[in-house]
């Protein structure tokens, strides 16, 4: 062979051994396998179907620790979590997630385990503010700067705050949240535009709530959200006290949408409100 034919051979066995070191290994069998309960599981989810879900996802976890797989083992036990307080099994639920986040022998990621402490005080909010409180915290500081839940951590501060009749606190902790949010987290944004509403209602300004909460319902109705196009709607009419015939309409709108989303106690708080005398 030529000096400059053995060149061109040398230069393409370096290039292809360079290809070989940086191409992404291969995935195994176990590994598609694991993944691919856990999608057809997240369908069901989606669906409605939990039984079926939470027996999808329960396969998913036998294989991901069959290869001690660590970030799927995560991933599968806080959709195992979700299922289980979705059917109203917290005690279950919250196990799960205590074992993302105090798992000591794996090495689960930082931004795993935060997750599952966010999971867990949004878990436990509506009965325990002081544990929520302590998990939310717990989840800021293995978020750190640089997390992508570090929104979804402010927004539930701020929804505690405003709870707890701080709507100051409220207002600023929402306005950080929507700077930390990812562009593409559209049901977040418009969960932080009606925080930001109803703290702005709060504090007796409406006129700021109003083009949040207009904002808010289209992004909500983009994504074909329900219940929270209701909150939205009856968001609205307490904006719109001011003018009772645009709250009526409001109202009567969110009444419509809750009762034919099957929004039991939505539909009753509305039939209040439009039984109400105009001021």
């Amino acid at each position: 062979m030529s000096r400059q034919g053995f060149a061109v051979a040398a230069t393409i066995a370096a290039v292809l051994s360079l290809a070989a070191c940086s191409s992404t290994p291969p995935r195994s069998a176990a590994d598609i396998q694991a993944q691919g309960y856990n999608v057809q599981g997240m369908d069901r989810y989606k669906a409605g179907d939990l039984p079926h879900a939470l027996a999808l996802f329960q396969q998913a976890l036998v294989v991901d620790q069959s290869i001690e797989d660590d970030n799927a083992i995560a991933t599968t036990r806080l959709n195992l979590a979700m299922t289980y307080l979705a059917m109203g099994r917290q005690d279950e639920g919250l196990r799960q997630l205590d074992l993302v986040l105090d798992e000591p022998r794996l090495a689960f990621s930082p931004e795993r385990r935060a997750e599952a402490a966010l999971r867990r005080a949004m878990a436990i909010q509506a009965n325990d503010r002081a544990g929520a409180r302590q998990a939310l915290d717990r989840a800021g500081t293995l978020c750190g700067s640089d997390c992508g839940i570090q929104g979804k951590i402010l927004n539930l501060k701020a929804y505690l705050a405003l709870s707890d009749g701080q709507p100051a606190d409220a207002l600023k902790l929402a306005q950080q949240a929507q700077g930390a949010l990812a562009k593409d987290d559209t049901l977040e944004k418009a969960n932080v535009l009606r925080l930001q509403a109803s703290a702005q209602i709060a504090l007796q300004a409406p006129q700021a709530a109003r083009p949040l909460l207009e904002q808010a319902l289209k992004m909500d109705k983009a994504a074909g959200a329900s219940e929270k196009i209701y909150q939205d709607l009856l968001l609205l009419g307490q904006a719109s006290a001011d003018k009772p015939d645009e709250a009526r309409g409001y109202w009567l709108r969110a009444h419509e949408v809750a009762v034919a989303a099957k929004n039991d106690s939505g539909a009753r708080r509305t039939a209040k409100l439009l039984e109400l005398p105009a001021p």
